[in-house]
């Protein structure tokens, strides 16, 4: 099914609208149900490549090579295991990833990325990527190494604090890596005072509105209220700036103030900590019992359990996402009900959501169990139904006062 081009369509003053666009319903049926198909694929191949490595134990039999030959110092030996991980990893990984940037994204016009655009990125995230998990990889098996018996309580606290770290260098280090940002106040300087206001008068404080330029990579749009304290601050994508009503850019805001405002950011700091103390104490706790049964070292330090880890950490995982997920789609749905508190028209959240729906080919009612396992957010259509029945019921409440 060939694409719609989306620069193609010719751009008039932007205006509420009420039903989704039949084309792109259809394109997104097309592109959701493939993404879906060869997701579960892969989830299934690779949970299989996963257990062979596992039963195989051929990181015990590379451990013993390496020891062979004489290296034995922990930090090396960790070192060459998340090297050559690293490396096997990601040589397996680039056919799935090129896949879904030829196959899919730029099939179905989400992706405007030529062949070699992307292998740039793609070399880039993942040598970014080599630079923040190596030392990461090394520091968690010095925890181990150092404080087998407690390692679990050092490992969260110390994610914490790099989680709080990373939330404020996302906006002025990680993402001008990879975008680029303009100031809105350049091209739409009554847009960007009129949110830099709004954002304020609200109770949050913001540096400066930017145009995050994704228009020349991709067709898909978002909005965001990114960082803490001195670089907090407002980013809208250029693909919206023509395509949505000055009210329809101020209620996706009002949605990320929403969070703010709710204090989102520490109850998933909060949660997530939670989260990740249970499973490395989960971790801790039957690391000793697998590898008995699997034949692995019982010394939690010994880099070449890391399979067993590995499959711990999944399982885990896989279960407290569960009642995360849930707990996010929640967030979001009270983030929704603030943002309509401020912007009190149901007409601009609905138009906002089939846009951004059509436009970003996105599956307006899943299935239960992709919601249940994957899904952040409440599905497009039971947020419009959220946001008409809000509506609903604070008309009936002035009406009664």
């Amino acid at each position: 099914m060939d694409s719609e081009n989306l620069d193609e369509i010719p751009l008039t003053e932007p205006t509420l609208i009420t039903e989704f666009d039949p084309k792109r319903r259809e394109l997104a049926i097309a592109y959701t149900r493939t993404s879906r198909r060869y997701s579960v694929r892969l989830m299934i191949i690779s949970f299989i490549l996963s257990i062979g490595v596992l039963l195989s134990r051929l990181t015990v039999f590379f451990r013993n090579l390496l020891n062979n030959i004489g290296i034995n110092d922990p930090f090396i030996l960790t070192g060459i295991f998340f090297i050559v991980g690293f490396l096997i990893v990601n040589f397996a990984e680039f056919p799935v990833s090129f896949y879904l940037h030829s196959r899919l994204s730029r099939k179905y016009g989400l992706s405007k990325l030529t062949n070699k655009k992307w292998l740039i990125r793609y070399i880039k995230g993942n040598f970014i990527g080599f630079l923040i998990s190596f030392p990461m990889f090394e520091g968690f098996y010095w925890l181990l190494r150092t404080f087998p018996s407690t390692w679990w309580i050092w490992a969260t606290l110390i994610l914490i604090l790099f989680t709080i770290i990373f939330s404020n260098l996302i906006p002025i280090v990680l993402l001008p890596l990879f975008f680029k940002f303009d100031p809105l106040e350049d091209t739409r300087p009554e847009l960007a005072v009129e949110l830099v206001e709004m954002t304020e008068q609200i109770g949050i404080k913001t540096t400066k509105a930017f145009i995050w330029k994704i228009g020349e990579m991709a067709t898909t749009s978002n909005a965001a209220l990114l960082g803490l304290g001195n670089t907090r601050r407002i980013i809208i994508a250029d693909t919206m700036l023509n395509r949505y009503t000055p009210n329809e850019i101020k209620w996706i805001l009002a949605h990320e103030i929403g969070h703010f405002k709710h204090h989102d950011f520490w109850k998933r700091i909060i949660l997530g900590s939670f989260t990740t103390f249970l499973i490395f104490l989960l971790t801790y706790m039957t690391f000793s019992p697998l590898t008995n049964l699997l034949g692995y070292s019982s010394i939690i330090g010994d880099v070449s359990g890391i399979p067993v880890i590995g499959l711990c950490f999944w399982i885990f995982s896989f279960i407290i996402d569960i009642p995360s997920l849930w707990y996010s789609r929640r967030q979001e749905a009270e983030t929704d009900d603030f943002a309509s508190s401020i912007i009190r028209n149901p007409a601009v959240a609905k138009s906002l959501f089939i846009k951004m729906a059509d436009q970003n080919l996105s599956d307006v009612d899943p299935p239960w169990w992709e919601k249940l396992f994957f899904m952040s957010h409440p599905s497009i259509l039971e947020r419009i139904k959220n946001v008409e029945r809000k509506s609903m019921t604070n008309d009936e409440n002035s009406m009664s006062i």
